[in-house]
């Protein structure tokens, strides 16, 4: 249904004719036009051949762009080229013969009124024969530049067509001039694709100019009232129309904005109401009537598309190259650029909107980013302009070619003005705490609820993690202020703990006191329910909460214990699971793990809760759960580091240094490990019947090799648990019978490795025994 819409509303939009075209040519005299080149000396019309050929001979040859880079190559661009300090020009003279004729071509081009179009000289240009421009787009090199003019000079010769496209159509220009004398002006927008076809006798020459447009043009275009009514139509009829998604949960719900992409490119600086162009404005000027109407507010806005599509190869005309895309001003792509495809299917499209200008035609303030949805409609696919970026993924097995392609666009974007709020609210989330709470400021909370209702039904994680601290200590107050739990909930849980920082803590503690201990469970445990794999890490900001929350008040005091017996649970939890996680995994854990024990342990010793400190200890030393000795010194260690003794001592140690310390005693007494003995502790974990032989080779004091005949998958698995464990074992295949033979052997590093274990555990009892006293 909104797809049948949509292409209704684009349809209307189409039938809104231009005033203009997109490439106009007119004849005039040449008299007016003076032209000298240095090392030529003045050029008189009509040019001969002699002439050209000595301007030739002071050019260089015509480079083109591709991205960042200026190259030469005669297979794309094979001409002349006389830059602008060689040129001399009286201007003054010029002037009178050109400046009628830009206005022509102003309106031409479809341009408003109220502006100017001026030319800026670039360069000279001469084609002898053969030579040629491929298909290039050129870039617009100023901000109020709209497109190029190119002056053709009197001189003989056959070819050299000039080719325009835009929006597929295509124009072929060949010369209008009418006298021998007479020049042809060639007029086209800038980010018409065009092309100059060889030459096939003679010199042809020009001069091209930029077209700049400048001065205050009339915002609105006069439009046909059944045109504009037919637009009307179907926007009504689309923002009215429920949306329905298959096997969704959430009721449907209307569609809250409408998205236009415009036909022509645009840059940031000369995105306006009064600069766009000819069909563009039209379509503009009916889309800001609507939008009157229709009550809605009403934007322009600049247009990142990415789109995805299956293709396949094609070979240019000439079936001995690859056909490249071209760039802007000649820019050329790589030869592996979308262009050299043929497109088959639409596989995915990514419409981001950015740099927001207002009906006032001021840039809007506190509207960013948008991603657009299916809530876009057009007159002219993208895939008929020139991507600024386009890259080919070639054929992978389980899936064919497909490649991918960026253009700049621009876009006209409406919503109904009763709907602002949310649509902004999801453009700009800070901006939409900024009305909530200067609602609040103001006195007005009733309305400040009703917005925040309003608020819920897109105010997810991601939008909620955009904010900055301030945004989002803001929030948490605004919450606090609404007096509406229920509510001040679905503000505050699509966040996480991680959010808590110092500077939110106060207005945190605040919040909790204001709605009681158990609105404050439900709050962090939906933010447990939400968490992902990579939520950012908290427990270091639970001492500091934790403290600010005792000293906040009885809600606060009693959600510090639950919060730090919670943790200390999951803490315990994942630690006996962990004792099961092969070595290589444990090491890397291993830094988390001892922060967020000492984040646990300063948080008992903050709140003053001894009885949960001592049961993670308890859980710590015991059997099933205990720290494996080297992390457990690991963890004395980082508690002793910066901290007076007294500090130390609050942390409750004396168990675990206990425990640490006779184990150390042990492994210090213990007999070296003998030249004779080669067992290997088996690691934990799988019981499978391959681990068990694997452990029986392992423990074996006297076998150095094991010659194990194994199919692949069998000795995949063995390899993984030598490598993921860290097991001083070499793993080799014979590769010869069937199956064919792992071959497992003991390696030396088993007796360096015990050797510096026990140097390592002696240095730690030393320490331990000197800065036993610290720990109490």
């Amino acid at each position: 249904m909104q797809a049948g819409l949509l292409k209704e509303i684009a349809a209307a939009l189409a039938a809104v004719e231009p005033e203009g075209t997109f490439a106009t040519e007119l004849g005039c005299s040449g008299e007016d036009l003076h032209i000298e080149v240095e090392g030529v000396g003045p050029i008189r019309f009509p040019i001969s051949a002699a002439t050209a050929r000595k301007l030739c001979s002071v050019a260089r040859p015509a480079p083109f762009g591709r991205r960042d880079k200026t190259l030469l190559d005669t297979s794309v661009r094979d001409s002349w080229e006389i830059g602008l300090r060689q040129l001399k020009i009286d201007t003054q003279r010029w002037r009178r013969t050109l400046a009628p004729k830009l206005a022509l071509v102003r309106q031409r081009l479809g341009l408003p009124e109220g502006g100017e179009l001026h030319a800026e000289l670039d360069k000279m240009l001469v084609y002898g024969p053969g030579q040629f421009f491929a298909p290039h787009q050129d870039s617009e090199r100023a901000d109020d530049m709209v497109g190029t003019l190119v002056v053709e000079l009197p001189s003989r010769h056959e070819g050299g067509s000039i080719v325009v496209e835009h929006d597929g159509k295509k124009k072929v220009f060949r010369g209008a001039a009418q006298g021998p004398k007479d020049l042809s002006l060639l007029a086209f927008y800038a980010d018409c694709r065009h092309e100059v076809r060889p030459v096939d006798a003679g010199y042809r020459i020009s001069l091209t100019y930029h077209l700049l447009y400048r001065g205050v043009a009339e915002a609105r275009a006069p439009l046909c009232r059944a045109a504009v009514e037919r637009i009307e139509a179907g926007i009504k009829a689309y923002l009215s129309t429920p949306i329905s998604l298959p096997y969704a949960q959430s009721p449907s719900r209307r569609p809250d904005r409408l998205i236009y992409l415009l036909d022509h490119e645009y840059t940031q600086k000369s995105l306006g109401w009064g600069h766009l162009k000819n069909a563009d404005r039209l379509r503009a000027s009916a889309l800001q009537e609507v939008a009157e109407r229709l009550d809605c507010e009403v934007y322009l806005a600049l247009a990142d598309v990415h789109e995805s599509w299956s293709c396949e190869g094609a070979w240019d005309d000439y079936g001995d190259r690859w056909r490249g895309d071209r760039g802007h001003d000649g820019d050329l792509e790589d030869a592996s650029d979308a262009d050299e495809h043929d497109l088959i299917d639409l596989l995915d499209t990514d419409v981001v909107l950015r740099h927001w200008v207002g009906p006032d035609g001021r840039s809007a303030p506190g509207i960013a980013t948008m991603r657009a949805g299916d809530d876009v409609c057009f007159t002219r696919a993208s895939t008929e302009m020139t991507p600024f970026k386009s890259e080919h993924e070639g054929y992978m097995g389980n899936y064919g070619n497909t490649v991918d392609r960026w253009y700049h666009r621009a876009a006209v974007v409406m919503w109904p003005r009763d709907l602002a709020f949310e649509v902004r609210a999801k453009l700009s989330p800070s901006w939409a705490v900024d009305e909530l709470a200067s609602h609040v400021e103001a006195g007005r909370a009733d309305e400040a609820r009703d917005k925040a209702k309003r608020l819920l039904s897109s105010w997810h994680p991601a939008a909620s993690d955009e904010l900055s601290e301030a945004s989002f200590k803001r929030l948490v107050e605004v919450s606090a202020a609404l007096g509406d739990a229920d509510l001040a909930l679905g503000l505050v849980s699509p966040s996480g703990p991680h959010r808590l920082s110092p500077g939110v803590v106060p207005a945190f503690v605040a919040l909790v006191e204001r709605y009681g201990f158990s609105w404050s469970k439900r709050v962090f445990s939906a933010w447990a329910e939400r968490a992902l794999y990579n939520t950012p890490p908290w427990l270091s900001l639970l001492p500091r909460l934790g403290e600010a929350l005792r000293a906040g008040g009885e809600h606060g005091k009693a959600l510090a214990a639950w919060l730090l017996a919670r943790e200390v649970a999951s803490l315990v939890e994942g630690c006996k699971g962990a004792l099961l996680l092969p070595e290589a995994l444990r090491e890397a854990r291993a830094d988390r793990l001892l922060d967020d024990l000492l984040s646990l342990l300063e948080t008992a010793a903050a709140i003053r809760a001894p009885s949960i400190r001592d049961d993670l200890i308890a859980s710590l030393t015991a059997p099933e759960s205990a720290l494996p000795l080297m992390t457990a010194c690991a963890l004395l260690k980082r508690c002793r580091e910066g901290r007076k003794p007294a500090a130390v001592q609050a942390l409750g140690l004396q168990a675990l240094v206990r425990r640490v310390e006779a184990l150390l005693e042990r492994a210090v007494a213990a007999n070296a490990r003998s030249a004779d003995d080669w067992s290997i502790e088996p690691p934990p974990g799988c019981s499978c019947a391959l681990c068990k032989v694997l452990a029986a080779f392992l423990v074996d004091r006297a076998q150095v090799q094991l010659a194990w005949p194994l199919a692949k998958e069998r000795r995949r698995h063995i390899h993984g648990v030598i490598d993921d464990h860290g097991l001083p074992v070499t793993h080799t295949t014979l590769r010869r019978g069937s199956p064919q033979t792992l071959v497992l052997t003991k390696e030396k590093t088993l007796f360096e490795r015990e050797a510096a274990l026990r140097a390592q555990q002696k240095a730690l009892l030393t320490w331990l025994k000197k800065e036993r006293s610290a720990f109490g």
